[in-house]
C-alpha cells in the first residue's frame, strides 16, 4: 500500500482551496445574476401587460421623455393621464413603474402599510432632509409619527391661530406697498407661510429682514432645480457617479445654506432652555408655554423626547425641522397662491366669501379665532377646490414591497416603483363633471356623499397621510381672511395663462401675478404712516 507524503498532500490541498476560493465567489456572483435577471425578465413580463407610452429607447426606455422642460412634461403627463387611464407602465433603464389615476388602486396601495417606502426617487432628497418624517420608513417612521403627533394636536392648533394672524397682518402690510399694480404674490405668501411655521411650529420669532431667511428661501427654490436636473438623469441616482458632479458640489453649498438656518433656530430654542435651567415640561407654563399665549412648539416636542430618551437625537432633531421648515412652509404658500388666483378670477365667488368672512366677523373686521375659522363654510369649500385643481403635492411615488394586484386584475411586481398622480385623480371628469372649472359645490356634504374616499387627496391618504394638514389648513384660512378683509382682488395671471411646471411642488413658470384693490374704509399701517408724516410736515 503506496503512502501519500505530506509534500505531495500540500500542492493538492492548495489547489483545493485555490479553487474553493475562487469558486464559492463565482457561484454567488451567478446566482446573484441569474436572480437579477428573472427578476428584471419577470417585471418586464408583468409590465408588458400594461397601457403606455412607446419607449424610446431599447435600453434607456422612457428616459428622454422625462428629459423635456418642466413645463412640456407637465403637459405631457396629463395627456398620457388622459390616453391611458386608468394606470399606464414606464421604465428607465432596469427600473420599472406604474403611474397610477384611479382612486380605487390609490386604495390599495395607500391604504395599507404594506407599500408605505418611498421609491428611489426619494433619494434624491437625502442629503437636504435625511431620514425624516417624509423619507423615513418601518419603525424609524412609526416612532417620528407618534413622537410628532400630539404637537398636531386640535389644542395646540387653536392656540397657533392668534400667530397666523399676527403674520396675516404683516402680509397684508406687505400688500399695500404696491396696491393698485400688478403683484407676484408667491414671494409674499411665502415670507407669510415661513414666518408662520417659524414662530408656531418652532416656537422661534423670525425676522423678514434677515439675511439668513432670504438666503433660505433661495436656496429652497435652487436645490429644487438641482433635484430635477438630477432625477431626470437616471445615472445620478448612483452616489458614487452624482457625487464627482458639478451639480453635487452646487447641491451641497445649498445644503449647508438651509442647514445653517434649521439648526440656527434650533440652536435659539436650545438656549432658551439653558437660560431657563430647564428643559420644558407639560406642567411648566413659564417654559412649555408662552407668557403670551399658551402653545406647545413642535421644536418643544422633539426636544423634550430627546430628554426622555424616546428614541430621537440631535441629528433627529435636525432632521424633523429641516423636513417641516420645507414642507409647512412651501407646500401652503404655493396652495394659497393658487387659490387667491382663483378668488381673483371668480370675483362672483371672491365676494360671497367676503361677505360670509364679514357674517362672522362683522363690519370691524375683527381678528378670527378658531370657532370663528369652523364657521366659515364657503372658505373652507374654496381652500378644498383650489386644492383639488392644483394640488401642491401632485405627485407620490412609493416602492413595491410585494406584487400588489389592482382593481383592473393587472399584477404590479415586487420591487417596481408606484407613481400616484394626485392631479389627475382630481381632474377625472367622470369624478369632477367640467373638471377644471372652479366650483367650491363640488365640496358641499350632499355632493361628496358617494365620492371614492381616496378620489381627493391632496394631503395624501392613508398611514402616511400629511400630519401638518389641519395646522394647512388653518393658517391658509387666517391669511385668506386677512387679505379679503381689506382688498378685493382682479386677475392678471388665469388658469389659462400661467405656466405649470412638473417639480416636487407644483410652481408656475413666472410666478402667480395679481391687482389688490384697498376696499373703501380700511386704511393700511402704510396709509396711516403716509397721513401721519404729512400732517405732521404742515403742522
Amino acid at each position: 500500500m503506496r503512502i501519500v507524503s505530506t509534500k505531495m498532500l500540500i500542492p493538492i490541498v492548495q489547489t483545493i482551496y485555490f479553487k474553493t476560493f475562487i469558486l464559492i465567489p463565482l457561484a454567488i456572483v451567478l446566482v446573484y445574476v441569474f436572480k437579477s435577471c428573472y427578476r428584471l425578465w419577470r417585471e418586464l413580463r408583468l409590465m408588458s401587460k400594461f397601457n403606455g407610452p412607446k419607449p424610446t429607447s431599447l435600453i434607456l426606455g422612457h428616459w428622454t421623455l422625462l428629459t423635456q422642460p418642466s413645463d412640456k412634461l407637465y403637459l405631457d403627463f396629463r395627456a398620457m393621464a388622459r390616453k391611458f387611464y386608468p394606470h399606464y407602465s414606464m421604465r428607465i433603464l432596469a427600473n420599472c413603474a406604474v403611474n397610477i389615476l384611479a382612486p380605487e388602486d390609490c386604495e390599495i396601495i395607500m391604504g395599507t402599510k404594506k407599500h408605505s417606502s418611498k421609491s428611489i426617487i426619494y433619494d434624491i432628497l437625502k442629503n437636504w432632509l435625511n431620514d425624516g418624517l417624509l423619507l423615513s420608513s418601518g419603525h424609524k417612521w412609526f416612532q417620528r409619527r407618534r413622537i410628532l403627533t400630539p404637537a398636531f394636536h386640535f389644542n395646540i392648533l387653536r392656540d397657533f391661530v392668534p400667530i397666523f394672524n399676527e403674520e396675516a397682518v404683516n402680509l397684508v402690510e406687505n400688500i399695500s406697498k404696491n396696491c393698485g399694480n400688478s403683484i407676484d404674490v408667491v414671494p409674499l405668501v411665502s415670507d407669510f407661510a415661513l414666518n408662520a411655521i417659524n414662530e408656531t411650529a418652532m416656537g422661534t420669532k423670525s425676522d423678514e429682514e434677515d439675511r439668513n431667511q432670504r438666503a433660505y428661501r433661495q436656496a429652497i427654490h435652487n436645490i429644487e432645480e438641482i433635484l430635477r436636473f438630477r432625477l431626470m438623469r437616471p445615472w445620478y441616482y448612483m452616489k458614487f457617479f452624482y457625487y464627482f458632479s458639478t451639480m453635487s458640489r452646487i447641491e451641497n453649498r445649498l445644503v449647508e445654506v438651509l442647514h445653517k438656518f434649521t439648526r440656527n433656530i434650533i440652536q435659539k430654542k436650545i438656549d432658551n432652555f439653558i437660560s431657563n435651567s430647564v428643559l420644558p415640561t407639560p406642567d411648566d407654563d413659564e417654559v412649555y408655554m408662552s407668557k403670551k399665549r399658551k402653545r406647545l412648539a413642535m421644536l418643544d416636542v422633539l426636544l423634550q423626547a430627546k430628554h426622555d430618551g424616546e428614541q430621537i437625537d440631535y441629528k433627529g432633531i435636525c432632521e424633523e425641522v429641516d423636513t417641516f421648515m420645507f414642507e409647512g412652509h412651501d407646500t401652503t404658500s404655493t396652495a394659497l397662491g393658487f387659490c387667491l388666483m382663483l378668488l381673483a378670477n371668480n370675483p362672483d365667488i371672491q365676494e360671497q366669501v367676503s361677505q360670509e368672512i364679514e357674517s362672522v366677523l362683522g363690519p370691524e373686521r375683527r381678528k378670527p379665532n378658531y370657532n370663528d375659522l369652523q364657521k366659515m363654510d364657503l372658505l373652507e369649500r374654496c381652500i378644498k377646490e383650489s386644492l383639488r385643481l392644483y394640488p401642491s403635492v401632485h405627485f407620490i411615488s412609493r416602492h413595491c414591497e410585494e406584487d400588489v394586484q389592482l382593481n383592473s386584475g393587472l399584477l404590479i411586481p415586487k420591487d417596481a416603483y408606484m407613481h400616484i398622480h394626485i392631479i389627475d385623480i382630481h381632474r377625472n371628469p367622470d369624478i369632477y363633471p367640467n373638471p377644471e372649472r372652479f366650483d367650491p359645490d363640488r365640496f358641499l356634504p350632499e355632493n361628496c356623499q358617494n365620492r371614492h374616499p381616496y378620489a381627493y387627496i391632496p394631503f395624501s391618504a392613508g398611514p402616511r397621510n400629511c400630519i401638518g394638514q389641519r395646522f394647512a389648513m388653518l393658517e391658509m384660512k387666517a391669511g385668506l381672511i386677512a387679505i379679503l378683509q381689506r382688498f378685493r382682488m382682479t386677475a392678471v395671471d388665469t388658469p389659462e395663462t400661467v405656466i405649470l411646471k412638473s417639480e416636487i411642488i407644483l410652481r408656475t413658470e413666472n410666478g402667480i401675478k395679481l391687482i389688490f384693490i384697498q376696499k373703501l374704509g380700511v386704511p393700511s399701517r402704510v396709509v396711516n404712516d403716509k397721513i401721519r408724516r404729512t400732517n405732521y410736515f404742515y403742522n
